[in-house]
């Protein structure tokens, strides 16, 4: 129970250096071979699976040109063994076409040694993708 409660606090504090934009912050808790993926879309150019912290880098520096996140809210935190899945709220800003979209997400985080090895995002990708598609 002890060792779950860790794996959330560790969780939450990637949330939170998220919200303050603290890459170092970021970088320190991920493992040096960390996967890091959201779904695959052809108009979400963040879309895919990334290794290591070279590719959590290029998935932020492509993040920053796409698109603003404006509410990421986590809201309920369960955890077992290594895992911990996220649910919340997030509302984000296309920079390409100026449209805002909204989706509820769940974020599966896998931990080992007190660092984030694996991230997988799951959110609503159709309407992602309706955001960023240039009519």
């Amino acid at each position: 129970m002890k060792e779950d409660n860790a794996n959330i606090a560790i969780v939450k504090q990637l949330y939170n250096a998220f919200m303050k934009k603290e890459i170092n912050t970021i970088l320190g808790l991920l493992s040096q071979d960390v996967e890091w993926g959201e779904p695959e879309n052809p108009f979400n150019p963040a879309g895919g699976t990334r290794t290591g912290h070279a590719g959590f880098l290029e998935w932020i520096n492509i993040g920053k040109e796409a698109e603003d996140i404006l509410v990421l809210e986590p809201k309920q935190f369960l955890t077992n063994d290594n895992f911990v899945a996220v649910s919340g709220y997030m509302k984000c800003l296309a920079k390409p076409t100026g449209k805002v979209y909204e989706s509820d997400f769940v974020h599966l985080v896998k931990i080992k040694d007190n660092k984030i090895q694996k991230f997988q995002e799951f959110f609503d990708t159709y309407i992602a993708g309706e955001a960023f598609r240039v009519n």
